[in-house]
């Protein structure tokens, strides 16, 4: 007898250890005929596809693969018992499962081919893998969360105006959680309602116009009394607040919502809906809120760059009415008191040629000291607001840079909007100022019209090309005519003529 082969007295025991082996195998471990019939299933087979040894031995093995795979085993099978070419066999492969009661669950699959002294079987160990590619989905799921963070993060950092940034987060928000609908509220200044300031899903015409109810009328306004994420699988069955028409009308079924934090208080409340029903987990929680951190520091910067310009402004106001009412108005008493002089020296024509060249260094200084008055405090101390106050602004760049610079306004432009008028005016200020110390413009020409619903300010030069993206080069003074943009509610946009000039082109809607 061969030393390779048990004596006949260790078969038995051989069979037990064998047998206890598959008994207590963690894996599903299955042998099949060359038909496909399976001959044997241990312990781990019936827990992992919910049938009983007997219900499987005997049966297609293709009972445990859902469709395609179950019309296909037989015929690949056939083919590997002609050809030799194996997919499987000997090479293993992750598959889908299906258990008795119909649901799919992914296993890796290693499959041998033993050759017996009349025919073959087949053996195939069989692994859940479900928790492992769970576990695998959540950790690619967090990786795109942390990516998009970072992402709206530098878009943040590099100066995005804040409108543009809450339309990128709304989409990054939708497109990661894989939902419908998503949403940034802005807190009204009374606190009683919810202005949806930018969003994606919603019907058109509510961004920018639809107010929502706070206190217990809606679920961002319970957010805002729970101060915490507040996560809605079911709103149909939803006890804690109601349910507000905005999300009723678009079939909202689950959602989770955060509030986007401010330096007094609440700006607002970030918001993330779907009309499936859905359990949100906590990385999606973390997700979300981490996008609403973003959202308030650069609503925090917002607010402490506004207050820096409202005190660049007010400042500026002091200094130019004090250039107004103070020393324009003393040197012009000097002047006067020249002219008076001049008068008296009749008798001295040289003393008077002298005086009078005095009182028309004076007559200069007055001029310039209100050029300054008009260029700190531009439409306040003039009475016709505006128009006039672009006009003459043209008119002293034109002496002051020696450029030929024009403004043109064909049509009255009603602008009641007083810092409006203020901001369209500074932002005018400051691209005749770069076009000629940046871009070196020869020639500008201004112009302001009126459209159905805007104001349009037009700002063009044959200097130097700017960057189309304001504040990626690092200016402030593009800087600046951005900010001013965005606190008017204006667009602000850089770009070239077919011809090569720059364009600054504010747009103000003078309807709102």
């Amino acid at each position: 007898m061969s030393a390779e082969q048990p004596a006949p007295d260790d078969l038995p025991d051989s069979t037990e250890r064998l047998r206890a082996i598959l008994d207590t195998a963690i894996e599903a471990i299955i042998t099949i005929d060359e038909r496909g019939r399976i001959e044997s299933a241990n312990p781990a087979t019936e827990r992992l596809f919910g049938f009983s040894a007997a219900e499987m031995i005997g049966k297609n093995v293709n009972m445990l693969m859902p469709s395609p795979d179950q019309e296909r085993h037989d015929t690949y099978l056939a083919n590997y018992l002609r050809t030799g070419e194996a997919k499987i066999i000997g090479i293993g492969r992750e598959v889908r499962c299906q258990r008795r009661d119909g649901s799919l669950f992914p296993a890796d699959l290693s499959v041998s081919e033993t050759r017996l002294a009349r025919r073959r079987i087949f053996t195939g160990i069989l692994r859940d893998v479900t928790e492992r590619k769970r576990v695998e989905a959540a950790t690619t799921t967090r990786t795109q969360q942390q990516a998009a963070v970072l992402d709206l993060s530098q878009h943040a950092l590099e100066g995005r105006d804040l409108g543009r940034l809450m339309t990128d987060a709304v989409a990054l928000v939708a497109q990661i959680l894989g939902i419908e609908f998503a949403k940034v509220l802005e807190l009204t200044p009374s606190g009683e309602e919810l202005l949806l300031r930018a969003g994606v899903g919603w019907r058109e015409g509510c961004v920018g116009s639809l107010l929502l109810p706070t206190g217990r009328e809606s679920q961002a306004g319970f957010t805002l009394l729970s101060y915490v994420p507040v996560v809605v699988v079911d709103l149909g069955q939803e006890t804690r607040f109601r349910g507000p028409a905005l999300l009723l009308e678009h079939g909202v079924v689950s959602g989770i919502s955060t509030i986007i934090h401010g330096n007094l208080g609440p700006y607002g409340v970030l918001g993330a809906h779907t009309s499936r029903k859905r359990s949100f987990t906590g990385d999606d929680v973390h997700f979300l809120q981490s996008i609403a951190d973003v959202l308030a520091a650069a609503i925090e910067r917002r607010q402490l760059e506004e207050e820096l310009l409202a005190t660049a402004a007010h400042e500026q106001r002091r200094i130019g009415q004090d250039l107004h009412d103070g020393l324009c108005q003393h040197l012009a008493g000097i002047e006067f008191r020249t002219e008076a002089l001049v008068r008296d020296l009749a008798g001295d024509p040289v003393v008077q040629e002298e005086v009078a060249t005095i009182g028309a260094l004076m007559r200069d200084g007055i001029r310039q000291a209100r050029m300054l008055s008009r260029g700190l405090v531009p439409v306040e101390l003039e009475t016709n607001a505006l128009i006039p106050a672009l006009a003459e602004l043209c008119k002293d760049s034109a002496q002051l840079y020696r450029t030929d610079c024009e403004f043109r306004c064909e049509e009255p432009v009603l602008l009641t909007h007083h810092a409006a008028a203020t901001h369209l005016y500074r932002i005018a200020q400051e691209a005749i100022s770069n076009a000629v110390r940046h871009g070196h413009a020869k020639t500008i020409a201004m112009e302001l019209r009126q459209t159905r619903h805007e104001a349009v300010l037009t700002i063009t030069n044959d200097g130097a090309a700017l960057p189309k993206e304001p504040g990626r080069s690092g200016g402030m003074g593009l800087r600046t005519m951005r900010y001013r943009a965005e606190m008017i509610g204006a667009t602000l946009r850089v770009g070239s003529t077919g011809s090569g000039h720059t364009v600054v082109t504010c747009a103000f809607r003078t309807d709102q």
